[in-house]
């Protein structure tokens, strides 16, 4: 069977496929070249909630792409602009999150998903703030050895900081690679990225000390996970994942969990968050919920303040997926009649030099504050205080986690 290596052949059954994806030939005999393919990447997403939308999967997708069903919860995905190859697989997971898998190198897989994920208001990334990947790595210190290498990546780019309109990044990463002579007429901006490779035990004692020092080692965005055996597991912030490890299963394995803790803790915040009303005795109403409260670290200055409303909400692409019609309170505060463009679900938004304030009414998606916290420590302030109510962000995502 000769197929492109970034292309899947065209199987049969779930049992095929996962053969396949181990390494091994349809039949289960043959062992497949590792040399012969490209990284596996997963992409987790999430569609909506159970019951809060009539779409199909495929018709969360547009025309070109086709879902073809393996089984009720795993599908090939075909795309007319790759000649109707197999490009991908699709898994579903509790219906509301579903996984992509392929082989595509990164720079076709990552313009896959922005053109298919990010302009289509049925979908949506999974968003890994760095709260939930520092308590992945938490996790992680637990049941490792001490002596297994790690990766973590910091970033943080102040691009509202700058005279002129933002250009690189403004799609909210996979930034590109410039050369010298271009680099001239970029303006100086504080531009902030950190990876680092060590054993775990020895970033165990210093990776507190690294935030107390550089406030952007608050903006954690890659995480590599050590296998079982051998490589790793790498965890960006928009839900991209890579295989490094010998084995799909406990790949699938990681993601299954990560999905679990998020679906637990997006859920519970929505339950707790959720703004509705209900009649009271006498007449009248009584409102119940609570607000997300982000916190930023240092006051922004107005002209940063002015530049992130503009293209942070204004701009018909911005990967915040947020819109809606905001009303200027002077230089240093807006409110805004926001809508999730996830969704279209409409809520209230403050903005201020110094916070943002949410509520979301019933049916709001609550990956709107993994979103909103993500871009905030990526571009705006790295160090945050985010509060769900009267409870912690951080003590939400513990909680999530030791239920998942």
């Amino acid at each position: 069977m000769s197929t492109p290596t970034h292309y899947l052949p065209n199987l049969t059954s779930r049992d095929d496929y996962v053969d396949y994806l181990e390494g091994y030939s349809p039949i289960g005999i043959l062992k497949a070249t590792s040399d012969s393919r490209t990284p596996l990447k997963t992409y987790m997403l999430e569609t909506a909630r159970n019951g809060q939308s009539s779409r199909t999967l495929l018709e969360s997708f547009p025309d070109s792409v086709n879902l073809v069903e393996i089984d009720e919860a795993l599908f090939k995905v075909y795309d007319k602009k790759y000649q109707d190859n197999i490009i991908g697989l699709i898994e579903v997971f509790n219906k509301r999150y579903p996984a992509f898998y392929t082989f595509l190198k990164s720079p076709h897989s990552n313009s896959w998903v922005r053109h298919n994920i990010d302009n289509a208001p049925w979908l949506d990334r999974v968003w890994l703030s760095s709260h939930i990947l520092s308590e992945i790595w938490d996790q992680t210190l637990k049941t490792t050895n001490a002596n297994r290498y790690v990766r973590l990546g910091f970033e943080h780019e102040a691009k509202y900081e700058i005279d002129g309109e933002p250009t690189l990044g403004d799609r909210f990463g996979y930034f590109e690679e410039q050369k010298d002579d271009e680099r001239l007429s970029v303006p100086d901006r504080r531009k902030s990225r950190v990876y680092i490779t060590e054993r775990l035990g020895i970033l165990e004692q210093k990776k507190n000390s690294f935030a107390d020092l550089y406030d952007p080692f608050h903006s954690l965005v890659q995480l590599q996970i050590p296998a079982d055996n051998h490589g790793g597991h790498r965890l960006y912030y928009d839900g991209k994942a890579t295989n490094l490890s010998d084995s799909f299963l406990e790949h699938r394995s990681k993601i299954i969990n990560i999905i679990k803790v998020y679906r637990n803790l997006t859920e519970k915040a929505e339950e707790k968050l959720w703004l509705w009303s209900t009649p009271v005795e006498g007449g009248g109403f009584r409102i119940d919920g609570e607000p997300v409260f982000i916190q930023f670290e240092q006051e922004l200055s107005e002209e940063t303040f002015d530049k992130f409303i503009t293209y942070g909400f204004q701009r018909r692409n911005s990967i915040l997926k947020i819109g809606g019609y905001i009303h200027r309170r002077g230089n240093k505060k807006i409110h805004m009649s926001a809508i999730d463009k996830h969704l279209w679900q409409p809520f209230i938004l403050e903005a201020t030099t110094n916070h943002i304030l949410m509520f979301l009414p019933r049916g709001t998606c609550g990956n709107t504050i993994h979103r909103m916290v993500t871009y905030v420590q990526r571009f705006i302030s790295p160090k945050i205080m985010v509060w769900l109510g009267g409870e912690s962000y951080q003590d939400a995502i513990i909680t999530a986690s030791k239920e998942a």
